[in-house]
C-alpha cells in the first residue's frame, strides 16, 4: 500500500465517479473553492498493486506551538481492497508523520472500526481519540426520484399549508446570485438566532462556482429570504439558509425550500440533503422529546427550531459515525487538549 499525493484534476473525479455517492466535500472543485478562501488542501490516493483503490481529500490546520492536523471530512474508505487492518496501519503510515502532522480528524462516511483509547487517566499508548463531529451527524435525505406530487403528499399537513400560503401572498423568487443580498439576509439570521458565519469573502467565493446555486425570495422589491444549495453528483445539499427579521407571517422560507427541491428535481439530483438535523431519538427516550411528522428529538438541542422545520418535509434520516482523532504526535496531541480545555472548548 502506498499513498500519494494526486495533483490530477481528471484523475481525482474519474475515481470519484466510481463512487456510489461521492460527497462534495470531497470533490475536487470543492478543494480549489476552499483554496480560494485561504485553506491549504491535501488530496491523497492510496495505491495497492499500482491502482487507486482509495482517495480522500483532507484540509490542514495550523495551530500553533508545532500543532498542526488534517482534516478528512466525509471520507470514504469502504474499499473491499483495504482491509480493517490494513486501514488501521494506513493513518500510522510515516507518510503522515514526515508531513508533520500531530493528528488526523477522521469524519468518515462509513464505520471505520479504528480502535480508540482514552488519553486520560491512563496515559496509555494513543491510537485514537473520539471527538465532535464537525458537519453534521444526522441529516434528512428527501428521493426526489418520486413525483412532486408524492413529495407533497409526504410533507406535514402544516408544511404543506405554509407553501400554500407563501404561494398566495404575492412571493417572487429570483435565481440571481447576489453575495451583497446573501450577506445582508445572513447577518439578520445569525444574529436573531445565534449562529455562527463564515465571513462574506467566504459565500462571494462560492457563489463564484458553478456548483453553488442561489434562490432569493423577494415581497414589494425587497429581499426576505436567500438560500445557497451545493449540486455535486446524484445530490443536491441544501447546506446555508437565511431570512429576514420582518414578513416572517409570509411563511417564505416553506416556499423557498420547496422551490430548492424542484430547482434540484429539474437538475437531475436523486436526492436532497437537508444537511444537518439534531439525532433522532425514540418518543420514550426518557429526555424532552420534540415530535413533528413522526421524527422526535432532544427539545434542548440547539437545532431544535431547524430541525422541526426541516423535518416537516419529510424524507429518511442519515447517519454518520463520530469524528475519530487518530494521534500521531502523543505529546503534541496533550498540548492540543490541554489548550482548548484552557479556553472553555471541550
Amino acid at each position: 500500500m502506498e499513498i500519494k499525493i494526486c495533483e490530477n484534476r481528471q484523475e481525482w473525479k474519474n475515481f470519484n465517479k466510481q463512487l456510489i455517492s461521492a460527497e462534495f466535500l470531497q470533490s475536487w472543485d470543492w478543494g480549489e473553492f476552499q483554496k480560494s478562501t485561504g485553506k491549504e488542501v491535501l488530496r491523497l490516493q492510496i495505491f495497492e498493486g499500482g491502482e487507486v483503490v482509495e482517495q480522500m481529500q483532507g484540509f490542514v490546520h495550523n495551530l500553533g506551538l508545532g500543532v498542526k492536523y488534517l482534516y478528512l471530512p466525509r471520507a470514504s474508505l469502504k474499499s473491499e481492497v483495504i482491509s480493517h487492518t490494513r486501514r488501521e496501519s494506513l493513518f500510522g503510515d510515516k507518510f503522515f508523520k514526515e508531513q508533520g502532522f500531530s493528528f488526523i480528524r477522521i469524519e468518515a462516511k462509513e464505520e471505520l472500526r479504528l480502535m480508540t483509547y482514552d488519553l486520560y487517566p491512563r496515559g496509555i499508548p494513543l491510537r485514537g481519540q473520539l471527538t465532535k463531529n464537525r458537519q453534521p451527524g444526522t441529516t434528512l435525505l428527501l428521493d426526489l426520484e418520486k413525483s412532486e406530487e408524492n413529495l407533497l403528499k409526504e410533507m406535514h399537513a402544516k408544511t404543506r399549508y405554509n407553501i400554500g400560503l407563501a404561494e398566495k401572498r404575492g412571493l417572487i423568487i429570483k435565481p440571481d446570485k447576489d453575495t451583497d443580498v446573501f450577506w445582508k439576509l445572513n447577518e439578520a439570521t445569525t444574529g436573531r438566532d445565534k449562529f455562527k458565519s463564515h465571513d462574506k469573502n467566504y459565500y462571494a467565493k462560492m457563489l463564484e462556482n458553478n456548483f453553488c446555486h442561489q434562490l432569493t425570495v423577494y415581497y414589494n422589491y425587497q429581499a426576505i429570504a436567500s438560500d445557497l444549495f451545493i449540486v455535486y453528483g446524484d445530490t443536491c445539499t441544501y447546506l446555508h439558509g437565511t431570512s429576514a427579521n420582518e414578513y416572517r407571517n409570509l411563511m417564505a422560507p416553506y416556499l423557498l425550500q420547496w422551490e430548492g427541491i424542484k430547482l434540484a428535481k429539474r437538475l437531475g439530483c436523486k436526492f436532497y440533503d437537508f444537511w444537518g438535523i439534531a439525532p433522532i431519538l425514540r418518543e420514550d427516550a426518557g429526555k424532552q422529546v420534540s415530535c413533528f411528522n413522526n421524527f422526535c428529538w432532544d427539545i434542548n438541542h440547539l437545532w431544535t427550531g431547524v430541525t422541526r422545520f426541516k423535518v416537516g418535509f419529510g424524507g429518511t434520516v442519515r447517519e454518520y459515525p463520530q469524528a475519530v482523532d487518530v494521534v500521531l504526535n502523543k505529546w503534541k496531541y496533550v498540548v492540543y487538549k490541554l489548550a482548548r480545555k484552557l479556553k472553555g472548548l471541550n
